[in-house]
């Protein structure tokens, strides 16, 4: 054993030696003969490249490439056949190692087998007339003699850069390579390359203006691929390599030839969303960025195309599960997804952006905890991105009300569902190029409206989007007073309910009633839609904007109303409603055997809402609309004290109260009345005389044919020019002020024909406000400073009647 080791060591030693010996001696040779060996390197790089070579230095290394010898060439420099025109060198390398088979060279055989490069770049160029920087070495290389110097075919590069530019075809492709070795074994028609590589894409752009796919992204992998050359085809199958560190497996074919196509096949199982639109082009992430998808996703992508130039044609099928996926304005949560992306819709022509599609074929998951189906949802076109898709769904009311976001309506209880179809641009959204068709149906639902503090119930609802037209086709309701309430109607110029979107949305409704209480909607009068200015959460639907900023008209029709005590028959009328603002048109109502007219406005100003009306009475029983009104807030005259029936005509104009409802002493008015066939009981003022005279005459219970007068009311206080009261007992005069709020002021003129009792049946028909009265007792009526009404003899009295005649 010690002998073999020995003899071992002997041969080992033995080796070293001779090779340092051939390496001393071919170090001694390429000293010699360097100018020579540059020379001939140099002719052998020009005769493959047809162009001007400059080689700094040449000489041999042991350790380079070690145990094999190597040439080491350094700084080499190959302008190409076409400097002259375009100017750019085809290739630069600071250091070239080329091995030199040891065993072949013990026996006097100079083999090379692997080429280094280090700190190059090889610069492959096509100008705008088509001109390329190695067509005249394409032309050349078949008739030259070759040089006994060859280029191995055995490659490794390491911190070199590959530039392929073509501006005739807008290409540029750019390659940093940190570590690329190639090694080729051959096998009949068919060679074999192992490829290892570490490389970084600075971009791979198809065309200038659409910018570059897997731009700054690093490559690495171990592979082999296959090329025949008899077919000049170059494959490879399922290959692995990792892009930024996310494992992907490409197979695919290259027919190198001219007008060959290439086909490659992309697949990888984890690549986050982020990363997956930065390898695409910016016009595409444009698009992309729009779009939040947070789990990674699956890719199978297809890309093919001609080699020669143009843009490939890239097909991508993707899908990821219990992702959240949307945009800013709208989010599907623990959605399940798949989906395509196509460069090249229109086969019959390029692909390009304007040609791109973006296809969800299917979306399952959650809005806001309501569940989602969706149809096909399709982006077309890049460059201006149009979207066509819908969902749907059904849901309970109440999940409604996160993503509502409203300040003015809770929704409570009941089904939803809804169907929504939409066509249109992704951004500058508007009336003339979007397209909706959509339904909501609402079953059994409660909902809440906060500025009227009411709940509707039993609502139920079928309500239709068309375009820019919304139509409620049918919606019922019942308040928990009773009031019931179905409505139809429409909505023109919908879109501008959308938040920035220039004009108004025109709301028409038509709203009818068997039972109407609009006590119950009092409130919304004065506080109309909450103006709350606390900062609200983006919505989806903007409730708010609608109700505050909209044109709104109805059509009221009611078998049954009733406001305050008023109970009223056959309503018939028309509101108009803009931000906050209202105006009731043309009401009319049957109250008992009469009828009452109504137009009233309220409009908001300086922040207070004030009311105006234009109102008319035909025929209504005065104690009747005394109580129905709460006797219009007055004091000492309520619908117990008066009969009759009354004509009434005038305007009225008050600040409304937290209540929505009138304070006496605010309100400004001018009133024609007449009361037929009337009667005043128990009327305090008329007591209060029978207290002095008159006291037999049952003052008490008066009856009268009529009383017309023109009454002006001012801030609380009723002015009564002088007017005659003919009654079944007496006739009197009566004129002044009557104040609500404790300024009363009555001239009362009493004939002393009174004094003897008579038949007055044709005084009452003949009554007169200008008749003087012949001598009389003039009383006044006069607020004390408790309230209290005190009637005492009027020095003055005849003066006021003389005034008052003469007017």
């Amino acid at each position: 054993m010690k002998r073999f080791l020995k003899w071992l060591g002997y041969s080992v030693s033995s080796i070293i030696v001779i090779i340092l010996l051939v390496f001393f001696i071919a170090s001694l040779y390429v000293q010699k003969h360097k100018k020579e060996l540059i020379a001939e390197a140099s002719a052998s790089i020009k005769e493959k490249f047809h162009s001007v070579v400059a080689i700094k230095d040449i000489h041999l290394s042991l350790f380079a490439q070690f145990p094999n010898l190597s040439i080491q060439l350094e700084e080499v420099d190959v302008q190409g056949p076409m400097y002259h025109i375009h100017h750019q060198k085809l290739f630069t390398v600071k250091d070239i190692s080329v091995r030199i088979k040891t065993w072949p060279l013990l026996g006097g055989k100079i083999v090379l087998s692997k080429t280094k490069l280090k700190d190059g770049q090889l610069f492959i160029y096509t100008d705008k007339l088509g001109n390329h920087n190695l067509d005249e070495f394409k032309q050349k290389q078949s008739t030259q003699k070759k040089s006994n110097f060859q280029i191995p075919e055995n490659i490794e590069l390491n911190k070199f850069n590959i530039i392929i530019r073509d501006d005739q075809k807008l290409k540029n492709f750019q390659f940093n390579i940190q570590s690329l070795q190639v090694q080729s074994k051959e096998n009949d028609s068919v060679t074999l390359i192992a490829i290892k590589k570490d490389l970084v894409v600075k971009s791979l752009i198809f065309n200038h203006l659409k910018g570059s796919f897997l731009k700054d992204q690093n490559l690495k992998g171990n592979y082999t691929i296959k090329l025949q050359k008899q077919k000049q085809l170059l494959s490879f199958d399922k290959i692995d390599l990792t892009i930024e560190k996310i494992p992907f497996q490409l197979s695919g074919n290259f027919e190198l030839k001219k007008e060959g196509l290439f086909n490659l096949e992309i697949r990888t199982q984890n690549a986050p969303f982020s990363f997956a639109k930065s390898i695409l082009t910016k016009n595409i992430n444009k698009v992309l960025n729009q779009i939040i998808i947070t789990k990674p996703l699956t890719i199978d992508a297809n890309i093919k195309g001609p080699l020669s130039g143009g843009e490939p044609n890239v097909i991508a099928h993707w899908n990821t599960k219990k992702t959240t996926i949307g945009t800013t304005q709208i989010q599907f949560t623990n959605a399940d997804v798949e989906g395509t992306f196509d460069n090249q819709v229109n086969k019959t022509l390029e692909p390009n952006d304007a040609n791109s599609s973006i296809i969800l074929s299917k979306l399952s998951g959650n809005w806001h905890e309501i569940p989602i189906q969706t149809s096909t949802i399709q982006i077309h076109n890049l460059t201006h991105p149009h979207l066509k898709g819908g969902f749907k769904t059904q849901f309970n009311l109440a999940q409604l009300n996160p993503p509502l976001n409203t300040e003015n309506i809770v929704l409570k209880n009941g089904k939803g569902k809804i169907d929504i179809e939409f066509e249109g641009p992704l951004e500058n959204i508007s009336e003339t190029n979007t397209k909706i068709e959509a339904s909501l149906q609402i079953t059994n639902a409660e909902i809440f409206i906060k500025p009227i503090q009411k709940y509707l119930s039993n609502t139920f609802a079928d309500i239709k989007i068309s375009n820019n037209t919304v139509e409620i086709k049918k919606l019922t309701a019942l308040t928990k007073e009773g009031s019931q309430l179905n409505i139809t109607g429409t909505s023109t110029n919908s879109l501008a309910a959308i938040p920035n979107t220039p004009g108004k949305a025109n709301i028409n409704l038509n709203i009818s009633s068997p039972n109407l209480n609009l006590n119950e909607f009092s409130n919304s009068l004065q506080h109309g839609i909450s103006k709350n200015k606390k900062p609200r959460k983006a919505t989806f639907s903007k409730i708010d904007h609608i109700l505050e900023n909209e044109n709104i008209h109805i059509n009221l029709n009611a078998n049954s109303i009733k406001w305050q005590k008023l109970v009223a028959t056959n309503l018939k009328s028309s509101i108009d409603l803009n931000a906050g603002n209202w105006q009731l048109n043309n009401l009319t109502m049957n109250l008992g055997t009469g009828t009452i007219q109504l137009s009233t406005k309220m409009l908001t100003i300086q922040s207070r809402k004030i009311l105006s009306a234009n109102f008319q009475v035909n025929r209504v029983k005065a104690d009747a609309l005394l109580y129905g009104m709460n006797n219009f807030g007055l004091n000492g005259l309520s619908h117990k004290n008066i009969r009759g029936e009354l004509n009434i005509s005038g305007q009225l104009k008050s600040p409304l109260n937290k209540q929505g409802g009138i304070n006496p002493e605010q309100i400004t008015a001018a009133i024609n009345f007449q009361i037929n066939q009337g009667a005043l009981l128990n009327y305090a003022p008329l007591l209060k005389i029978q207290d002095h005279i008159f006291k037999k005459r049952q003052l008490d219970s008066l009856q009268f044919a009529n009383i017309k007068n023109e009454i002006t009311i001012n801030k609380g206080n009723i002015h009564i020019p002088r007017m005659e009261i003919a009654t079944s007992a007496l006739n009197l005069f009566v004129g002044g002020d009557y104040g609500l709020n404790g300024n009363t002021d009555l001239h009362i003129q009493v004939p002393l024909n009174n004094l003897t009792q008579r038949d007055q049946t044709k005084k009452m028909k003949i009554a007169s406000n200008k008749e003087k009265g012949g001598t009389s007792i003039f009383l006044r009526a006069i607020s004390e400073p408790n309230g209290q009404v005190k009637i005492k003899l009027d020095p003055k009295g005849g003066q006021y009647k003389r005034e008052q005649i003469a007017q």
